[in-house]
Formats: C-alpha cells, structure tokens, sequence
C-alpha cells in the first residue's frame, strides 16, 4: 500500500512539473515577444518546436521502455535530468534562437518522462483501478494549469518571464532521483512486449488519431488564451492569473470524474461523450469569451468536460494494447503533441486573420469530427490479462 501510494504521488508530482512547463508558455508568451519583437504567431513556435522534438522522440523511448527491463527507470531519470538542464537553458537564453533551441531539447526529454510514468502506472494498476489510477496521474499533469501556471504567471511579474525556468530545473532535478529509486524494474502483469508479437503500429497510429483531433481542438484556443484575454478583452494579470486557475481547477475535476466513470460506464462511453461534449462547449467560448461576468463559468465548463477524454481514452488504449503499454502510451501522447503542434500553428495563423472567434470555430468543428471518429469498434481483439467494463455496472 505504501508503494501504491508512492507511485501515484510520485508520477503526479512529476506530471505536475512537466504540466506546468508546458502550459506556462501560453501566459508568457506576450513578455517574450515584447522582449525580442516578436508576432504572437512567431512566439507560438516556442510550443511548436517543443511539440515536434517530442514526437520525435517519444516512440523510440515507449518502444525502448518495452523492452527493457532492469535498467528502464534509467530512461526516466535521463528524462528529467536533461528535463532539468533544459531548463536551465531557457532562463538562461538572451535570443530567441537559443530559446527555441533549448525548447527543442526540453521536448526530447519530455519523450522520455511522460509515456514511462503513464506505462507504470497503467501496468501496475490494480484490477478495475486502472482509469482511476491514470486520472490521478493526469490531474496531477493539469494541477500544472491551475496551480503552476498561474502560480508561475506570478512569479514572472515580480523576477521576470526566466524565473518559473529555474524553479522548474530545480524541482526536475530532484524528482530524478526519486524516480529513479521508487519503481519497480519488472513488470506486474504481462509478458515483455516481444513475446506478444510485434506492435500493431497502423492501428495503433489509427487509435491516436482521436487524440490528435482532440489536442487541436483543445490546443488551438489554450495557446492564445493569454494573448487574447490581454490584446481583445484587456484583463489585468492578476484577472489572466483567475482565468488560468478556473480552466486548470476543470481539468483537474474533469480528469479525475473521466477515470472514475470510465471504470464504471466503460471508457469508450466516457470518451465519447466528452467529445461531442467539448463541441458544445467550444461554440459556446466562442459566442461568449468576451462576457467577463461568464469567462469563468465557461473556461471550468469547457475544460472540464473536455479533459474527462484523456484518462478515460488512455484506459481503452492500455486494454486494447495491454502488451505495448510503453509504445502505446508513448504514440498516443505523440498523438496529442502532434495535435498541439498543429493547434499551435494553426492558432496563430488564424488569429492573425480572423481573430480568437475563427480558431473556436475551426476547433468546434475538430471536436466534432474526433466525437465521430472515437466510436470506431477496437482495432484488435483485446487480451483477457485486463478485462474493462464497455456497460453500466451496479
């Protein structure tokens, strides 16, 4: 029990840390751009390179996660040590060249975090547990949008937009260490990945297509969030701060609710739902974003329905590929990397052109389409080692 709750503490903590680096830049990309003259659509690459160096490394790391064993917490470590000095090279960036060259390693260490946290935990879950255990993980990830992000939009404005850097180089340091002492070097349930068979990779990347979908439809508007509320709404920081915490606080409900009814209702069920949900919810930002009165209601509303897709989403892709649960998760957090870099760049294109207003519509209509596509039937027979409920159970 006390290993359990190690774990679950220990792979939130270290989420929380990668979550507030990644959603950090969304608030402070107005300071940086004002600092070395940039558009807001050429800040945006400071997400976009991040997202590409990702997804460059993370299938290679889920796959080398798979089929290691003794030394795979090494990966990890690795991970957040070159997590680590990435940072460390951001606050020390004096162009924008080095900036975007230190957020390029940052993204390459991050493929070497995220998908090995998710694969221990989805592997060491207990029975029926698992969507459970995936969405405290996850809110760990999003307490990074109501309690880091604002909490380092703060300290930007007393040190600077590089101070959120070092505290977040210090914090990655640490958490290596105990990574690399807490997890177990074997796995729980399942055979190594090889004697499975090989990876069904086309219907794996088939799988992660849904989430593709989802993080433009989610990314495309969070990454001009702090850009609009301050150029068309003209909302103070202490009142970006508020926002921020409002959309963070429904992440983090949304996540943990999506696990807990998705072990109960089934995880297609669950993530469907909140597709079609994040629909809604997105034509009505768009028709209300500049009623201060509702903004908060709304960003609560919008995230926390629409984060109730990714614990639940992952639990189906764990059941349906229970033996590559390392390049599973490792793709499909790719899938959602891919999505914020398409959301990205997208976002900035449109906003140059129409406005906050044209990227809420472009993403409603990506929302609607992922609804769609995630009520595919599973790609491949499932394995009896992780049975999951598709019905409601008493």
């Amino acid at each position: 029990m006390k290993s359990e709750r190690a774990w679950l503490l220990t792979g939130a903590t270290t989420l929380f840390i990668v979550g507030t680096d990644v959603f950090i830049m969304s608030p402070l990309l107005p300071s940086i751009a004002d600092e070395f003259v940039l558009t807001p659509a050429q800040a945006g690459w400071l997400v976009t390179i991040m997202s590409i160096m990702y997804t460059c490394g993370s299938p290679f790391m889920g796959s080398l996660f798979d089929q290691l064993h003794a030394k795979r917490s090494f990966i990890l470590w690795g991970g957040l040590i070159g997590f680590c000095l990435a940072n460390i090279w951001t606050g020390l960036s004096t162009s924008f060249l080095m900036l975007l060259c230190s957020r390029a390693v940052a993204g390459l260490s991050l493929a070497a975090i995220a998908p090995c946290v998710y694969a221990y935990v989805s592997d060491l879950a207990p029975s029926g547990k698992r969507a459970a255990w995936l969405s405290f993980i996850v809110s760990g990830n999003l307490t990074g949008l109501w309690v880091g992000t604002p909490l380092g939009t703060l300290l930007a404005d007393y040190g600077g937009w590089r101070s959120p850097f070092w505290l977040i180089a210090a914090c990655s340091f640490v958490l290596a260490w105990i990574n690399l002492a807490i997890w177990p070097q074997t796995k729980r349930s399942h055979s190594p990945a090889n004697a499975a068979g090989p990876a069904p990779v086309v219907s794996m990347l088939r799988s992660v297509l849904v989430t593709v979908y989802w993080a433009v439809a989610i990314y495309a508007v969070y990454t001009y969030l702090g850009t609009t509320f301050i150029q068309e709404t003209g909302l103070s920081s202490s009142q970006l701060a508020s926002t921020l915490i409002a959309y963070g606080l429904g992440a983090m409900f949304g996540s943990l609710f999506g696990g807990k009814l998705a072990d109960r209702w089934g995880s297609k069920a669950i993530s469907s739902t909140s597709l079609f949900g994040l629909f809604l919810m997105l034509v009505a930002v768009g028709l209300f974003y500049r009623e201060m009165p509702w903004l908060y209601f709304l960003l609560f509303s919008w995230s926390i329905i629409g984060y109730a897709f990714v614990p639940a989403y992952q639990s189906r892709l764990a059941s349906e590929y229970p033996s590559h649960l390392g390049l599973i998760m490792a793709w499909n957090i790719t899938g959602m990397y891919v999505g914020m870099t398409m959301g990205s760049y997208l976002g900035g294109m449109l906003y140059e052109l129409g406005g906050f207003a044209s990227i809420v519509s472009l993403s409603a209509v990506i929302a609607l389409l992922a609804g769609f596509s995630s009520l595919r039937a599973a790609p491949i027979k499932k394995e009896a080692a992780r049975p999951e409920p598709d019905h409601f159970r008493l």
